[in-house]
């Protein structure tokens, strides 16, 4: 089976070369073979379409392909999915590093009953402070939950930074849509198809270094999983969501993740907590100015990993 690789880039000159030499070292399966990386450079203005093109000289399979403005992720993976050759398709964010073998591992669990499948997501921060602690927990949570659900056949969602799906399931995604990869979760599970966790295969990212950045991450994405409650009628799998859906699952796995750190670290954890109540309290309040949120505004402190 063809694999594609998309990465929808703006502005990521310090992070993209590296991810690009980093993807074209990576072996797949036998029954598998890598027939390109196409990267959209939506809007940028700095050197990543340079980049892009000198990587591209070296290595045929990357190609780049610019939109002259941005115009937000959900429409830039259209563009992907457009251009794809792939029958499966694999979407890592730009700012990101993967894990040795870890594209090998995702599609290899994309037999033919599986729509989609989600990596595991782990933070990695140059200089790990309170906050960086905070974000880290939180995905340890999520991943929990994420395994969880994936074990149990009741995954929905595919979030995190490195996702794949069958091509054609799903063509196309509405451009006004926040959490692009939350709606593509939905829509594989509303047509029947199952949804996979893979915990071995990781891709690494920076978490924001500050409070203000923790709470503006926070709100963009739980804006987008409201969003998507309104379009669909159906809620991500988050641990946020699952609070009100499972309350004694979500409650579990908190407490189980609580239990395996040390009592030092329960300030931390307690001050992530209430970031996230900040989170979603502003969240709500700002749901009806949502349109602003289409366009990730850029946290230089996640560029940094």
């Amino acid at each position: 089976m063809k694999v594609s690789i998309g990465i929808c880039a703006y502005n990521e000159e310090d992070n993209i070369g590296n991810l690009l030499e980093n993807l074209s070292m990576e072996y797949l399966p036998q029954a598998f073979k890598l027939e390109e990386i196409l990267v959209i450079s939506s809007g940028s203005t700095d050197r990543t379409n340079d980049i892009v093109s000198r990587l591209a000289e070296k290595d045929q399979r990357i190609r780049l392909i610019t939109e002259k403005e941005r115009g937000g992720k959900a429409q830039a993976l259209n563009i992907f999915f457009d251009n794809a050759k792939g029958d499966i398709l694999v979407v890592i964010s730009a700012d990101t590093r993967i894990a040795e073998g870890s594209i090998a591992r995702l599609v290899d669990t994309m037999g033919p009953s599986v729509g989609g499948a989600c990596a595991k997501t782990l933070p990695r921060n140059k200089n790990p402070a309170v906050i960086e602690y905070c974000y880290w927990f939180l995905w340890k949570v999520h991943n929990r939950a994420l395994r969880e659900e994936s074990k149990n056949g009741t995954l929905g969602h595919l979030g995190g930074d490195m996702w794949a799906v069958r091509k054609g399931i799903v063509a196309h995604i509405p451009r006004n849509v926040i959490n692009d990869d939350a709606y593509l979760g939905i829509a594989l599970r509303k047509k029947g198809w199952p949804i996979v966790f893979v915990p071995k295969a990781e891709v690494l990212i920076g978490g924001p270094a500050t409070p203000m950045e923790y709470i503006h991450q926070r709100v963009r994405i739980v804006i987008g999983h409201k969003q998507l409650k309104e379009m669909t009628g159906v809620e991500p799998t988050t641990i946020g969501a699952l609070a009100f859906r499972k309350p004694l699952f979500s409650l579990r796995i908190l407490l189980d993740e609580i239990r395996i750190h040390e009592i030092r670290d329960y300030p931390k954890i307690l001050m992530g907590l209430v970031l996230e109540v900040v989170a979603q309290t502003l969240a709500r309040v700002n749901f009806k100015k949502r349109s602003k949120y289409l366009k990730w505004k850029q946290i230089r402190s996640t560029k940094t990993i």
